[in-house]
């Protein structure tokens, strides 16, 4: 029997091949690199090297397949159950000016499109 899970977000996520680099502050000398796991307008899944507190604010880059680079800020939801790195977790978008917000739907909509045209 499939389970159907309810969808409580405002911005449906979708899959999407970005990657992310988050950084501390002060900031690394290279900051680490991860990848998206899932994306919205509002928020993401991703993979990190370190486990996040819920609630904590964070601050990272999601480069896009075009490499274009969308600065985020963003409040841990939550982090998935793990032992062992990358970790997942679920963040809320808190801070993302309207260029990077335009940036980021342009993105959206090519992996939508991408997908469709993949099916």
């Amino acid at each position: 029997m499939e389970t159907i899970i309810e969808e409580r977000r405002a911005s449906p996520r979708r899959p999407v091949p970005f990657h992310v680099k988050y950084f501390y502050l002060p900031p690394d000398v290279v900051p680490p690199s991860t990848r998206v796991l899932d994306l919205s307008i509002d928020g993401a899944r991703i993979e990190t090297l370190d486990r996040f507190p819920e609630g904590a604010s964070v601050a990272f880059y999601l480069i896009t397949p075009e490499n274009q680079v969308i600065d985020v800020r963003a409040q841990v939801v939550h982090m998935e159950p793990g032992e062992h790195p990358p970790y997942r977790a679920g963040v809320r978008f808190t801070q993302l000016s309207p260029a990077d917000r335009d940036v980021l739907q342009r993105a959206l909509e090519r992996a939508a499109h991408r997908v469709t045209h993949a099916l």
